[in-house]
């Protein structure tokens, strides 16, 4: 008989570990990319993460974009304006794999422009494998759950992730908050970059307004000051460093 647990297992499975999903990560392992899939390290909106482990014992980390759970409004408002992706396909699963490879874009003009992202490694439909953040196989926490940190430090750094992006990158990150940011012990890493937009997106104004607020109110619960409207001003006239 099925257990209850057992039976919640599957449906999970079955949500993300789709035939087509589970060609993809062969494939992959086919090509040495990675050797083992080990367990979940991190739940989503749009898709799921694991660690994963190569032959030679190096850990990484697999995003795995959900093709029928998706949300697939949301989405189009971040890609639609996006000139980089002006023709795709409008179905779910065209929609859900121009999202994977938007992130995978976003994370390589991002590690250019000098933002401490994961790098990214490789792409294949809604698969993403990324680096492994964290140490001796532990997943690095998320800003959210650390109790202790140097946070005047942390919000300064975020703040220049913020100018980089915008100034270097040409890329506002659209959803900035301590469910995604990670803090290892060397710095803040900024993570979960689909839904960042270039600077011709009709919206890219109003995503930097809501990133620096976002960072201004977790930086007050820390005793850190931002003035989140002027760095807002600064940066889009360009007297931002």
């Amino acid at each position: 008989m099925i257990r209850t647990h057992d039976r919640e297992f599957f449906k999970i499975y079955a949500r993300v570990f789709d035939s087509q999903t589970l060609s993809t990560i062969r494939q992959m392992a086919s090509r040495g990319f990675l050797n083992t899939l080990d367990f979940p390290i991190k739940t989503g909106k749009e898709g799921d993460v694991y660690r994963v482990t190569t032959k030679s014992g190096e850990h990484r980390a697999l995003k795995i974009y959900r093709i029928e759970t998706s949300n697939f409004r949301s989405m189009q408002d971040y890609i639609i304006g996006d000139p980089r992706f002006s023709s795709f396909r409008h179905s779910k699963r065209g929609m859900v794999y121009t999202w994977c490879q938007k992130e995978f874009r976003n994370l390589q003009d991002a590690e250019r422009a000098g933002v401490r992202v994961p790098h990214a490694y490789k792409f294949d439909k809604n698969v993403l494998l990324l680096e492994f953040i964290g140490e001796n196989g532990v997943a690095a926490p998320l800003l959210k759950d650390v109790k202790d940190a140097d946070w005047s430090g942390v919000t300064k750094k975020l703040l220049l992730f913020i100018k980089l992006l915008y100034k270097k990158a040409g890329l506002v990150h659209g959803d900035l908050s301590e469910f995604n940011v990670m803090l290892p012990k060397a710095e803040p890493v900024m993570i979960d970059m689909a839904q960042a937009v270039k600077l011709e997106h009709p919206r890219a104004r109003e995503f930097l307004k809501r990133d620096l607020y976002n960072l201004s109110r977790f930086a007050k619960k820390h005793g850190v000051k931002i003035d989140a409207e002027k760095e807002h001003e600064r940066l889009v006239s360009g007297s931002s460093v």
